[in-house]
């Protein structure tokens, strides 16, 4: 048996404009999927709760299993940390932890490499930097490419997680707003503009300017709200972040459901925040 673990993550700044070649500001969180695979007569997943696998998530299992180089069919137990559909990188991590149980010991570009057969099959045309965070861990600076272009970002921040309960695909936001930009010419400047917010907000992390960031954060999320992918129980995350002293609140992924984060001051204030949330805190770039 051989065994593969890998971590959530948060998109800080650059959701959806990092589809389009924008930057984007990503971190690695202590949430995990681990998977233990084993040889057997026939390809098999086992999620938790006994949640069946679609067919075509079962066929890219396979081929990643075939490119890591692991020979026949396997059974793939998982377990996770990380809610379902909550925009915290799930199924990024999934991929990069079977990659790791197929391969053990290969490379972080090349788990990240291995795990997007698996996202572009339950994402479509991803950017590949939710694999990238889960696969690099700390915090991650991605630009979208061939190979990508990831840089390590120094420093670290709390950060207050807050749940929606409502589980949604990336596809479910992704592809509307794909086809929006394709009529409306005020999405690119807005995608642009996202892209700088990311750019501004990896300088102001490195420094510890975290009231400077978190004015990068609201930024963010009046964008993205403006491009239609937030929703009536995000914002609400996101207000309720607010008054209790966020230093900046912002939807995390593709939004319309998932997650929202609020910067804190220090690990007291993200405790706080995550407990009157019904989330949780977590340390990135520590």
């Amino acid at each position: 048996m051989t065994r593969g673990r890998a971590p959530g993550k948060l998109l800080l700044l650059g959701e959806h404009s990092v589809v389009y070649g924008h930057p984007a500001l990503a971190a690695a969180i202590p949430r995990y999927v681990t998977v233990e695979v084993e040889a057997a007569d026939e390809a098999r997943i086992e999620l938790p709760g006994g949640i069946q696998v679609p067919f075509p998530v079962l066929d890219a299992a396979r081929e990643l299993a075939r490119a890591a180089g692991f020979r026949g069919a396997f059974h793939a137990r998982v377990q996770s940390d990380i809610p379902l559909g909550s925009g915290l990188g799930s199924s990024a991590a999934l991929g990069v932890a079977l990659a790791r149980a197929f391969k053990p010991g290969c490379a972080a570009g090349e788990a990240a490499e291995l795990a997007m057969r698996l996202e572009r099959v339950l994402h479509g045309t991803p950017s590949g930097v939710d694999p990238a965070a889960c696969a690099q861990d700390g915090v991650i600076f991605f630009r979208r490419g061939e190979p990508p272009a990831i840089e390590r970002v120094r420093g670290s921040a709390w950060i207050a997680v807050a749940l929606t309960g409502i589980a949604r695909g990336t596809h479910s936001t992704v592809m509307p707003l794909a086809e929006r930009r394709k009529t409306d010419p005020a999405v690119d400047p807005l995608l642009a503009r996202l892209g700088e917010l990311a750019r501004e907000g990896r300088a102001l992390f490195e420094q510890g300017e975290l009231a400077e960031l978190g004015k990068r954060f609201d930024a963010a999320h009046a964008l993205l709200r403006q491009l239609g992918v937030s929703c009536a129980e995000l914002e609400e995350a996101v207000a309720g972040l607010k008054r209790q002293g966020a230093l900046g609140a912002k939807l995390t992924g593709a939004g319309g459901g998932g997650a929202a984060i609020g910067l804190a001051r220090d690990e007291t204030h993200a405790r706080e925040m995550a407990a009157r949330a019904s989330g949780f805190a977590v340390e990135v770039g520590a």
